[in-house]
This record gives C-alpha cells, structure tokens and sequence, in this order.
C-alpha cells in the first residue's frame, strides 16, 4: 500500500474492506496529515497579505514545517500497514513443537513492539503540530480561523487514535517492563496534547461564535 499515490475514494474502500491494512493506526496518521494540509492551506492563505506582514516569515517557516508533517505522516501511515500486516499473520499462526512455539513468541513480541513504536510516532509527530497550528489560529489569516480549528481537531483525533493503537500492541507483550515504559510514555503525550488541544479548539470557536 501506499497512501501517498492513493485516490482518496480508494483508500476510503480499503479501510472500509475486511482487509486487516489500512486500519486504525494508519488512519491516524492520515488524521494527522490532513490536520498539516489544513494548517498549510492557512498558512498559504496569510502569505503575501499586507495585514499580516508582521508575522510572514514565521508563516512560512510553519508552511515548510507542515509540508515536512505531511510527509512524514503519511509514510507513516504506509510503515503502520507493513508493521502491522506480519503481526495479523503472526496471531493465526499454530506453533507445532516447543521449539517451534518459543520461536514465535520471540517473533511476536518484536511484531508487537513494532506495532506499537509507529503509532507511538505518529503521537509524536502530531505533538510536534501543536504549538504551530496555536500560532495559526492566532496570527494566521482570520478568513481561515475555523480551517485552524478543524487542524487542531484532527490533530486531537491523531493522537487519541494513535494512543489506541499503542496500548492495543503493548498489552500483548511479554516484556511487562518495556511496554510499561511506553505506555507511559505514550500516556504523557496524550494528557498533555489533548489538554492543549481542547484549549486551542475552544479558543478558535469562541473566535467564531
């Protein structure tokens, strides 16, 4: 699969499909793609306007920032499908020996490691959205304030989404330890960017309102 080349009525098909890719993981990620396309469009639509001359260059190092985002979310998006195909394999799989039944424990736990580290990224990278798509809903052009709102709500939904994704994987691991640091980890990041994306969401609709 490659979500970067796909038509967005075929994409929409194949994660509608009993296929077990694209799932919820890459829909995240492409949440989190669309929320920098957003945030570019405003970003497109305060470049080179006179009231906003003030704030031009910082615009358009945000403008490169979320081409960057797109990117990186939607290859992503393309990692979490093949990440995640050998582990739907992996789980039908029935070990015929002892040897057999240790080799495949060993090889889930990577996959599930694996598994859980992509969208674990994907949290990251939305995270790193954040502060950029405040600085738009504040400074960008006011005919697409609500377009930073919907940015900022699909970065919400990439995160909350993600993190179902990384708690999924982690609680199948063997490695109690390890799964409990990330799952820490991926915890930190959900509290903290949900709680900023409330308030900036909250801001830009009492903007409209």
């Amino acid at each position: 699969m490659n979500t970067g080349s796909y038509k967005i009525d075929d994409y929409l098909k194949e994660v509608a499909s009993k296929a077990p890719i694209p799932g919820g993981g890459g829909a995240s990620a492409v949440a989190g793609a669309l929320s920098a396309a957003l945030s570019s469009m405003v970003c497109n639509l305060t470049v080179g306007k006179k009231s906003y001359m003030a704030v031009e260059d910082d615009i358009k190092k945000i403008l490169e920032s979320m081409n960057s985002h797109i990117d990186s979310f939607l290859k992503l998006a393309d990692k979490d499908a093949e990440v995640f195909y050998p582990l739907s394999q992996a789980y039908g799989f029935k070990p015929k020996d002892e040897k057999e039944k240790s080799e495949h424990e060993k090889n889930m736990e990577k996959l599930l490691l694996d598994a859980a580290m992509i969208p674990l990224e994907v949290m990251k990278e939305a995270r790193g959205m954040l502060d950029d798509i405040k600085f738009l809903a504040k400074n960008g052009s006011k005919l697409a304030v609500s377009d930073a709102g919907v940015a900022v709500s699909l970065l919400r939904s990439a995160v909350s989404g993600a993190m179902m994704n990384v708690v999924i994987n982690l609680k199948y691991m063997k490695d109690k330890k390890l799964a409990g640091e990330l799952l820490d980890e991926a915890s930190e990041l959900l509290e903290n960017t949900m709680e900023k994306a409330d308030t900036v969401y909250r801001e830009v609709l009492e903007v409209l309102l």
